[in-house]
């Protein structure tokens, strides 16, 4: 879990993840649009999309311990 503080100290400001939200948040609805267009339920593509992002996370953060 220290590692994930860690890395939380290291994010940018607010402006810096608003506009970073700003410019993913349209592809990220796409990406979910296409999921939904293959017939999976809106809710669990978002919830796979999250699981990626949280696997990343993870992953940068054992990245930190080296």
């Amino acid at each position: 879990m220290n590692n994930i503080v860690e890395f939380r100290a290291k994010c940018p400001d607010e402006k810096s993840l608003s506009d970073c939200r700003e410019a993913l948040e349209p592809q990220v609805m796409k990406i979910i649009a296409e999921a939904v267009g293959r017939g999976y339920p809106p809710a669990e593509a978002a919830m796979v999309v999250a699981d990626i992002a949280d696997d990343y996370i993870l992953m940068l953060s054992r990245e930190l311990r080296h």
